[in-house]
């Protein structure tokens, strides 16, 4: 089956616009690959890998645009597509489940891997082409209308900590979530697309203060990259001081890629949240802070990925629209040869540009949302 998608969904960090299709359980994104031969330079290539990487160890969605990279750095079009749906060397897309840059399959296969079981891509594997059922704790189908929201719900964790309260909600009557690619479905943009097959499953258990979701795969494939091991995400949140804690680990995680490759997948997060509502119960103030790290590695022992935040990444729900993601913190990544690191600035609302060192060399890029 193949799927075509010429219109790319913004998706934003804190304030996700409502949602306006069956299967909302679908927790995890879409992406899509670089159909043409990538500009490898090395400034291209790390500046793809510091948007992607951050916005991973975020899990918030932003674009970067560069000064002191290539010339024709930054987006060149809606969520990094070039006109005619061309991803460029240069299109540093936001990571919203349709339109981003992908380096390659492997990357590709390690964000698809990283982002199972999200809540920020909510909508989007319906919208690639799978089939995506819900079911309550008695095994009944469960087919729910979208909550009525003034600005939308989480994204790196699923229960949000006071934070989307309707969201936290309608999550906890769904015990199960499964994500079905069948034998293969195919999403297409231009030139470029990307084939899934498989399944992935989610299944949550608790209730009051305390969430697990389980997220499995199941012959799970993405360009021919086979993604198996068991991701687990504890959230709790305390009603007497407002604070929210979402923990999230994988175990036996393995990534064999298309070339035949084989590594270890490990990754840890832990995202605390403290945030007080308005009276229109909509999130006013307060901070979530990230930190965890992620490690792919072959065989050999080689590190083929990884981020890991060296500074605790804050968010400032008070910025509201003019500064979604963080605002300080630092994420240090590696993708085969290359290196970056990513500094979101002082902690201002105010500040729309990051420090992002490419292979030791340091660039001004601005943070856009």
């Amino acid at each position: 089956m193949a799927v075509t998608k010429h219109k790319s969904l913004f998706m934003k960090s804190s304030f996700l616009k409502p949602f306006a299709l069956a299967g909302l359980m679908a927790l995890a994104m879409t992406a899509c690959k670089m159909g043409s031969t990538p500009d490898n330079s090395t400034g291209d290539t790390a500046s793809a890998i510091a948007s992607t990487s951050s916005q991973l160890a975020s899990s918030s969605s932003f674009s970067l645009s560069g000064t002191g990279t290539s010339a024709g750095s930054g987006m060149s079009g809606p969520g990094g597509m070039r006109p005619g749906g061309h991803h460029g060397p240069h299109d540093h897309g936001m990571l919203d489940g349709t339109s981003f840059l992908a380096i390659d399959d492997n990357l590709l296969a390690i964000i698809d891997s990283e982002t199972a079981g999200d809540f920020r891509g909510m909508r989007m594997h319906e919208m690639g082409g799978a089939t995506v059922t819900n079911y309550d704790a008695s095994g009944n189908v469960v087919t729910m209308a979208p909550p009525t929201m003034n600005g939308g719900g989480p994204e790196g964790c699923s229960f949000s900590g006071k934070q989307f309260p309707k969201f936290d909600s309608l999550l906890a009557k769904i015990a199960k979530t499964v994500i079905d690619y069948g034998s293969g479905v195919t999403m297409s943009h231009g030139t470029t697309s990307i084939t899934r097959s498989g399944k992935m499953i989610i299944t949550r258990t608790g209730s009051g203060t305390t969430h697990t979701e389980v997220i499995t795969f199941d012959s799970y494939k993405v360009n021919a990259s086979l993604i198996q091991g068991t991701k687990t995400r504890i959230s709790t949140f305390d009603a007497s001081t407002g604070n929210g804690v979402s923990s999230t680990s994988v175990t036996d995680g393995k990534i064999t890629f298309s070339d035949g490759t084989s590594s270890t997948w490990t990754s840890s997060k832990k995202r605390t949240s403290s945030i007080t509502l308005d009276a229109g119960n909509r999130p006013s103030s307060g901070t979530i802070s990230t930190d965890g790290s992620t490690v792919v590695t072959g065989a050999d022992g080689t590190t083929i990925y990884s981020h890991n935040i060296t500074k605790t990444l804050i968010e400032n729900i008070a910025c509201g629209p003019e500064r979604h993601g963080p605002v300080s913190g630092v994420v240090e990544a590696a993708y085969k040869s290359d290196k970056v690191s990513v500094d979101f600035g002082d902690g201002s609302c105010s500040n729309r540009t990051v420090t992002v060192t490419l292979n030791g060399v340091a660039t001004t890029q601005t943070i856009g949302f």
